[in-house]
This record gives structure tokens, C-alpha cells and sequence, in this order.
């Protein structure tokens, strides 16, 4: 579902799921293989395309000392978004987002207007962290954290690892949104919507997946919800007791089909759509974000048709193809 997940990554998403217990090296070797069929139905389908320095930082101790705030490009259909969001550092935990067509002040202030709805008007206990972007230093966001309380820091110029929990949040809230997109339009599930809209709820439903369904390693293979929410130990209990009872099951019988069919039959390439296909092989390659919204800014630019050159006429000079839009 999510090819942007590493071994340890994976394991924990089945683990949280209880959807078995796989060795991360397994993992490893599951991911080439799954690349290894996306390319097979590109094939298929002739869509083939040519070709350390020390910081130190202020960690939060628990749930709502730290937020960070930043914002983010989603390219779509040829069309640049601007995706707000809020997140508190201690467990990734999404507390607002917004999605516009330009960045400006009245954008990153609504996630922080969700924050403070969401914890009752109350802001961090310690401070809001952002970077030097002129939406953030501006006297509208100024004022609008001025009123709530919330004392603001900012990072040193050109140095984003003092924010890494929400440049890494930032990153992985895309390559889940690209995955979340190409299923809604494969689904059809905003019809009659407009583009904005579209990715509003594409969005909404990547912000409630990475909360609530996602896990994190960090946390020891919970989803941000649980910790948030103050049910971490009973979800590592539950997993503590899913991964007893695997590893108790001695006599479980041999599997009666190949690997590679069990892999491919669960994989289910052939019943994606072309947009699916190209954006989860991306994630096997190198830049991933960088070449999906390369191919969504192009792939809506050129609708060209190509025909076949006709036999010449005698008398008739030759020429290239014949094209026409």
C-alpha cells in the first residue's frame, strides 16, 4: 500500500495491523520482488520511460510542549498546491492542515486555528517552532499567536535539520498523499468535486492515515493516536501478545503455493490504473517525490496524437509523421 516504507517501517505497519510478522531483511527482499512486478506491468503496457554536521535540539518530553509548523508543494494534474500543516514534534501527531493554491499568512494560520480547537484554545507549554519564510515572520501570524499565547521560535537561516521532525513529517505526508491520490482517482471518489477540493479531501484522508493507522518506529510500532491519546501501553501489550502467539506456532503447515504467486495475487498490479503504477514503482527509485510531481506537472501538458505516415503520392515530397492535437 505505502512502497515508501523501509524494512523496520514495514515490519511495524504489520505489526500494528496484525497482519503477520515479518523480518525486516524478509521485508527488503519483498519490496524488490513487488518492484519487480510493477515493472513487469509497465512492460506490459508499454509505459516504460527512458531512463554530517551536529545539531542540537530542544526534545520534547511529552505530548504538547513542542509544535512545529511548516508547508509543503503537492503537484497534481499539472497544478502546484500548497499544503499548511501543525504537527507536535513529541509524536508526529498531525493537530491541523491546509491545502491552497498560494502560501500565504491566512494559509498557515488555519492549522493553527485547528490546533488550538483541538486542545481546547490551550498552545504548546513550551513553544512553536517554524522557519524564516516570510509567512511565518509576518505581523498576521504575529498577531494571530500573540493572541493565543503561543511563544514562537524560529530557526537559524538556511538550516532546516533544527526543524527535522516536520521536514521529515513534511516528506512522508506526501508520499503517502501520492499513493492516497491515485487510489481516490482510481475509485472515483470526488467526482463532481473541484481540483482543490480533490486534494483537500485527499489530504484529509493522508492527515487521518498517518495519525491513526500509520505507525512510527520511533514509537515503538504504535501510530501517533495511541500515544497521543494516552493508549501506547495498551497497544504495546497487544503487540507484545500478537508477537508471542506467532512465534509459539511451531506446526504451522507449508504454504501450497509459490511465494511469488502468494506475492503477486496479494499485490494485485494488473487492477491499477497507469497513475497508480508509475507512482508506487517511484518509490523504488531515487527522488521518488521529485519524480512524481515531475510526471503530474507534464503528464496533463502534452494530449498530442501521433499518426502513422501514409503512403506517399507519386510526385508528392517526402515528410514526417502527420500530427494533430
Amino acid at each position: 500500500m505505502f512502497p515508501h516504507f523501509g524494512g523496520r517501517k514495514g515490519q511495524a505497519y504489520m505489526l500494528y495491523h496484525e497482519l503477520g510478522y515479518v523480518g525486516m531483511k524478509t521485508y527488503e527482499r519483498i519490496k524488490r520482488q513487488v518492484k519487480r512486478l510493477l515493472v513487469q506491468e509497465l512492460t506490459r503496457r508499454n509505459l516504460l520511460l527512458p531512463a554530517p554536521d551536529f545539531y542540537e535540539h530542544v526534545r520534547p518530553e511529552k505530548p504538547g510542549e513542542i509544535w512545529g509548523e511548516d508547508f509543503t508543494d503537492a503537484t497534481v494534474e499539472g497544478r502546484t498546491f500548497k499544503v499548511a500543516v501543525v504537527v507536535d514534534t513529541h509524536d508526529e501527531y498531525y493537530l491541523g492542515k491546509a491545502v491552497d493554491c498560494r502560501a500565504t499568512a491566512t494559509l498557515v494560520a488555519k492549522p493553527i486555528d485547528q490546533a488550538l480547537e483541538k486542545t481546547g484554545g490551550k498552545g504548546p507549554e513550551k513553544f512553536l517552532l517554524s522557519d524564516n519564510g516570510s509567512q511565518y515572520i509576518s505581523a498576521a501570524h504575529g498577531r494571530l499567536l500573540s493572541s493565543a499565547e503561543v511563544v514562537q521560535r524560529r530557526i537559524p537561516a538556511c538550516v532546516p535539520q533544527y526543524n527535522g521532525c516536520v521536514e521529515g513529517g513534511m516528506r512522508q505526508l506526501k508520499s503517502v498523499f501520492y499513493n492516497v491520490w491515485e487510489r481516490r482517482l482510481r475509485e472515483k471518489a470526488d467526482e463532481g468535486k473541484s481540483l482543490l477540493e480533490r486534494v483537500e479531501a485527499g489530504v484529509e484522508e493522508t492527515v487521518t492515515l498517518m495519525n491513526e493507522a500509520i505507525p512510527r518506529p520511533c514509537l515503538a510500532g504504535v501510530a501517533p493516536a495511541d500515544v497521543h491519546s494516552g493508549k501506547k501501553d495498551a497497544r504495546w501489550q497487544q503487540i507484545g501478545a500478537y508477537r508471542e502467539r506467532e512465534a509459539s506456532r511451531r506446526d504451522v503447515p507449508p504454504w501450497q503455493r509459490k511465494y511469488w504467486d502468494v506475492l503477486k495475487s496479494g499485490l494485485k498490479a494488473e487492477q491499477m490504473s497507469d497513475g497508480e503504477l508509475h507512482t508506487k514503482l517511484d518509490f523504488f527509485c531515487r527522488q521518488p517525490l521529485r519524480r512524481i510531481a515531475r510526471r503530474n506537472r507534464e503528464r496533463v501538458e502534452d494530449t498530442s496524437v501521433f499518426l502513422a505516415p501514409t503512403p506517399l503520392s507519386e510526385g508528392e515530397p517526402p515528410s514526417q509523421s502527420r500530427r494533430i492535437q
